[in-house]
């Protein structure tokens, strides 16, 4: 089974976790630590901005407006992730929103000091392409998967993804770690929010799910994971 709100299960991992001591005393020496609130734009998408965060601690959800106009919710970036490097490298515009989801703080480093470092330890830069790699490719094996899947069967796959990345055990089942709202499931679902608020209902009804204000407990991830597609 995929993993739709996370990376593909051959990714390289998170930047941070694969860097030895010299590659993270190096970042570090021309880094800021910097915090912020949960529920602030980072990054927005289109603005003209040339530096990189790499999470401490917090999580981050990246957004982008879709054709039809709503945000899609296209990933959740982890503690150890990097954020802004594609604008940063090349500088472009930002290509998608960046939300603190929780109180994140990072090493924040403008767009020359990063790429100084770069040059002077280039096997983070053998890092950084593997994981941008393996982004593009999940992206892309994304949009084929979701081609051919119910928006139940989405709402389904992402609801266990996040309860194995983010589950905590509680009495009643799994607790989604993670503040979430339906409009958030919508997007990583790539479906409507009649479609989330629906399939929640079914679920409900059906014992496989308690929510609360962006609380959900998955009450029988077997269950659960029953609906969801095969290739997922």
């Amino acid at each position: 089974m995929t993993r739709p709100a996370a990376e593909p299960q051959d990714s390289p991992g998170r930047l941070w976790e694969l860097l030895d001591d010299g590659q993270r005393k190096a970042l570090r020496a021309e880094a800021e630590l910097r915090r912020y609130p949960a529920g602030t734009v980072i990054i927005r998408e289109g603005d003209r901005s040339d530096w990189v965060l790499i999470l401490m601690t917090g999580r981050v959800k990246i957004t982008s407006v879709s054709t039809g106009g709503y945000d899609a919710v296209l990933a959740v970036r982890d503690p150890g992730d990097i954020i802004g490097e594609m604008a940063s490298m090349d500088g472009s515009l930002r290509s998608a929103t960046a939300i603190a989801v929780e109180p994140v703080s990072g090493l924040w480093l403008s767009a020359r000091a990063f790429n100084s470092v770069l040059r002077e330890q280039p096997g983070i830069s053998v890092v950084l392409l593997r994981i941008i790699t393996s982004r593009l490719r999940y992206a892309n094996s994304r949009r084929t998967e979701f081609g051919d899947s119910t928006a139940a069967e989405r709402i389904a796959a992402i609801l266990v993804d996040l309860a194995e990345r983010y589950g905590v055990p509680v009495p009643d089942g799994t607790l989604i770690a993670l503040r979430i709202s339906q409009r958030d499931l919508a997007g990583l679902a790539s479906a409507s929010r009649e479609a989330v608020a629906r399939t929640l209902r079914t679920l409900r009804s059906d014992g496989l799910l308690s929510t609360g204000r962006q609380r959900l407990v998955v009450r029988s991830l077997h269950d659960l994971k029953q609906l969801a597609p095969d290739e997922y």
